[in-house]
């Protein structure tokens, strides 16, 4: 493994630390000889990976992903939920299912279809150009009674060369197509074809009139014999369905999607929504944004068999490595815990990855009384191992204990000339915000033992 600086050519930082083109990431490979060895290195890896998730203090959820670009059989993304999130979680708080929305499922109520023996009929469809334009033209149909015709572009690359082909995807009226969906569909077409997919994006205007000989808004698969179609779960068995006539300004009803459509592929291609059945249990599915703090795959022989890279068996026979990948955003743990854990006057880091565990705050360093208790203080607590930020800094009292809450030290101990006199300090915490006033001569063990239980709590959590 390694933890090191990488750069990423990103065209749109943003978020602070979230989104940026220079980062510090922990990567990790794990290399077995067989796919019962990544199982268990795969887990072994999850399981540290909580480990380290839950010391840092982190309220986070494993959800099943989308392999992306990286590839393999499966993955893990470790997310933790905020509003600063990037991607959508769908989960369910009934049996614990949790997923990324490029990657879940759902369950909804099968539609029974009336006339499923009805003939094709083309319509006049003039200005119709979207699934809501046609829901109130006269003789139109409601969105679950539509077939949504979109138009894609696969650069693929073969024996042959590299060539752009135009692939269908289709889903019923009301469904949004799930671009990561649709990518993964295609790429496993492409590697049953000993093919290798490049990318997927939406056809050009031009693209699609040459391709289908009409303009979006009127397109559709009725007819469609040399394309690839891939289409949605979701409109296995309807019938009676309405969907372009691959003329502009025109339509079909009555359209039998077992009997009209030349499907190449069944797959779950749409994204699923707020409310949904759970597909594992009879519970409902909620949504929710998440930031990803860590993502762990299963690539199993991708890259191996492309390099060529082999081992040898038990029997003495090369086998290709089974590989595992495993990546941390170190600094997303960070701005994940920022997201987590503020108020109105700042970070509350918890104790295991604030900048400092505990502040010494002498509130005027001009005062030689202060200023000596606080540096004696400061090398009491240095000596007994303590992580410890001195702010000695000629500042009002105000603006010191101001920034010490900004950046989020747990701990605080304040000294004032008033309870000095009376050798006593404050001491402060910053996550209830309660402080006391305790014994100057006590001031080193009561830090130890409040940092002790911090940490504690903390490991607590990971037991």
């Amino acid at each position: 493994y390694q933890i090191q600086t990488k750069f990423r050519d990103e065209p749109r930082p943003k978020s602070g630390l979230l989104r940026v083109r220079q980062f510090t990431m922990k990567d990790a490979y794990t290399f077995d000889i067989d796919f019962a060895g990544l199982d268990k290195a795969f887990e072994d890896q999850r399981q540290a990976y909580c480990r380290v998730y839950s010391r840092c203090g982190l309220q986070y959820v494993i959800v099943d992903a989308d392999t992306g670009a990286m590839g393999g059989s499966a993955s893990n993304e470790f997310m933790v939920y905020t509003n600063a999130g990037e991607d959508l979680v769908a989960s369910c708080p009934k049996c614990g299912y949790a997923a990324n929305t490029e990657k879940a499922q759902s369950r909804i109520p099968a539609i029974a279809d009336e006339n499923a023996d009805a003939a094709i009929e083309k319509f006049p469809t003039p200005n119709v150009r979207t699934i809501d334009d046609l829901i109130t033209f006269p003789g139109g149909a409601a969105a679950d009674h539509q077939i949504k015709t979109l138009i894609h572009v696969a650069v693929i690359e073969d024996k042959q060369g590299r060539r752009n082909e135009i692939i269908l995807a289709l889903l019923r009226g009301d469904h949004p197509l799930n671009e990561a969906k649709f990518a993964s569909a295609v790429g496993a077409i492409c590697r049953a074809e000993n093919a290798e997919l490049h990318e997927v994006r939406p056809a050009h205007p031009e693209e699609i009139v040459d391709a289908m000989g009409a303009h979006a808004g009127s397109l559709g698969a009725v007819g469609v014999t040399k394309l690839k179609i891939l289409a949605d779960n979701a409109l296995q068995g309807r019938a009676n369905m309405t969907t372009g006539a691959n003329e502009d300004d025109h339509h079909l009803r009555g359209v039998n999607i077992a009997r009209d459509i030349k499907v190449t592929q069944w797959a779950d291609l749409r994204t699923v929504a707020e409310g949904e059945g759970c597909p594992k249990c009879d519970g409902v599915l909620r949504l929710g944004k998440a930031l990803e703090v860590g993502h762990i795959f299963k690539l199993g022989t991708k890259y191996s068999n492309s390099m060529g890279a082999t081992v040898l068996n038990a029997d003495g026979k090369p086998v290709p490595i089974v590989m595992g990948s495993y990546g941390i955003g170190v600094e997303r743990i960070l701005a994940a815990a920022i997201e987590l854990y503020n108020d109105d006057a700042g970070i509350i880091f918890p104790i295991t990855i604030a900048p400092f565990q505990i502040i010494v705050s002498p509130l005027n360093v001009r005062d030689e009384e202060i200023k000596t208790a606080g540096e004696k203080l400061y090398q009491e607590l240095t000596a007994a191992g303590l992580d410890v930020l001195f702010d000695d800094r000629d500042e009002r009292a105000g603006v010191k204990l101001n920034d010490a809450d900004l950046i989020g030290i747990p701990f605080q101990i304040r000294i004032g000339s008033k309870k000095l006199k009376e050798g006593k300090v404050e001491f402060y915490d910053r996550a209830s915000r309660q402080s006391s006033d305790i014994d100057l001569s006590e001031a080193t063990d009561t830090a130890a033992q409040k940092i002790n239980e911090a940490l504690q709590k903390l490991n607590a959590a990971n037991s």
